[in-house]
């Protein structure tokens, strides 16, 4: 292994390190979705009269495990093997 090939492992293991944490800091949710249901507040006489209380869909972008962050992880694995045989073929063809 060349150290074109140990670049090349290091710096996919950083970017599959950084949409991990993307993944997580977004909330690591298996599924993406486009918005929740939020629960609006109600007042004490509401609670004491034994209402619910009203759920408003609120549109806001979670980005989910599936399929976003996998398809992003699935790039960077695809080039970087891609990269790591190209750079292993070079050197192989320097040897002869």
């Amino acid at each position: 292994m060349n150290s074109k090939q140990k670049y090349v492992i290091i710096s996919a293991l950083i970017l599959l390190a950084a949409v991990l944490l993307w993944w997580l800091a977004s909330g690591g949710e298996i599924l993406s979705k486009d918005g929740m249901w939020l629960e609006q507040e109600i007042s004490e006489l509401d609670k004491a009269l034994g209402l619910e209380p009203q759920k408003v869909y609120q549109e806001k972008f979670i980005l989910g495990l599936l399929p976003h962050t996998a398809v992003i992880s699935g790039i960077i694995v695809f080039v970087s093997a891609i990269l790591f045989f190209i750079f292993k073929s070079k050197k192989t063809k320097e040897k002869k």
